[in-house]
C-alpha cells in the first residue's frame, strides 16, 4: 500500500522527525510489543480500514505521522471491532505507559470533543459545520486542520490518514440530548453510556461527529494510536 501523502519524509528514528514525516510503527506480539521504524520484512501491513481485533497477526505495521511536538497519529484505524470499554480496560483510552524504541511515551486514543461547535466555538448539539467542541481537540486541530502545504500535490487528506470510511474511538463522553444534523434533523439521543467517534464524514448526515455505545463492536469503528512523548 501506499505511504501516507505528506510531502514530508520517511524516518527511522523520532529525533529525527519533524512535523509532516512519517515512520513505520510496528507490533510484534511474540517479542517485544511496538517498535519504531526498521525493516517490515515479515510484517503484515494493517489494512487501511483496519484489521479485526480477534484477528490481528502476530507481527504487523502501519504509518505514523507527526503532527505537533511530540505526537505521532496513526495514519489509519489499526483494530476495528475494538470496543471503547475493552480499549478502556486495557488503558488505551488515557495513556497506556510505553517505551517504544528507547522512547517513553503514552499510547491512547485521540481526543475529539463532546459536541458540536457552533461559529464562536461554543458548543452546540447541531452540526453547524464548524468541527467539535471544544474546539482545541487534537481531531479537529491535528487531523482536520493538517497543514494544507504538507500534502502532495493532486492527493487529499484521506490518502494520509484514511479517516473516511470509518469512525475513530475518541476519549471522551459526548453531551447528553438530542443531537441534529446539517439539515436541522434530530437524530438518536446522545448519553453517559456513549462514546464519541470522529470519522467516516462521507456519511453526510452526521458530518464527521459521531457517537456509540461504548459496549459497541463494529467493523466500522476501531482504534486509532496516538504516542504522545515528551520531546526537549
Amino acid at each position: 500500500m501506499a505511504v501516507p501523502a505528506t510531502i514530508g519524509q520517511l524516518r527511522e528514528k523520532l529525533f529525527e522527525m519533524e512535523i509532516g514525516d512519517y515512520i513505520v510503527w510496528k507490533y510484534d506480539n511474540t517479542t517485544s510489543g511496538y517498535i519504531f521504524g526498521g525493516s517490515t520484512t515479515g510484517y503484515t501491513e494493517i489494512p487501511l480500514t483496519g484489521n479485526p481485533l480477534a484477528s490481528m497477526p502476530l507481527k504487523y505495521f502501519w504509518y505514523a505521522i507527526k503532527v505537533d511536538k511530540g505526537l505521532l497519529i496513526a495514519d489509519r484505524v489499526v483494530s476495528n471491532t475494538t470496543t471503547w470499554d475493552w480499549l478502556n480496560s486495557n488503558k488505551f483510552v488515557e495513556s497506556s505507559p510505553r517505551i517504544i524504541s528507547e522512547t517513553s511515551g503514552v499510547v491512547r486514543c485521540p481526543s475529539g470533543g463532546v459536541a458540536y461547535a457552533d461559529a464562536n466555538g461554543n458548543k452546540s448539539n447541531t452540526d453547524l459545520g464548524f468541527g467539535a467542541f471544544p474546539t482545541i481537540n487534537e481531531w479537529d486541530k491535528n487531523i482536520i486542520n493538517f497543514p494544507v502545504t504538507n500534502i502532495i500535490s493532486g492527493k487529499k487528506l484521506d490518502d494520509i490518514f484514511h479517516y473516511l470510511d470509518n469512525y475513530t474511538w475518541c476519549k471522551e463522553t459526548p453531551i447528553s440530548g438530542t443531537w441534529k444534523d446539517k439539515a436541522g434533523n434530530s437524530t438518536t439521543s446522545a448519553s453517559n453510556t456513549q462514546r464519541v467517534g470522529r470519522g467516516s464524514n462521507t456519511r453526510a448526515q452526521w458530518g464527521d461527529i459521531n457517537y456509540n455505545a461504548s459496549s459497541s463492536s463494529s467493523a466500522t469503528w476501531g482504534f486509532r494510536p496516538v504516542f504522545e512523548y515528551r520531546e526537549v
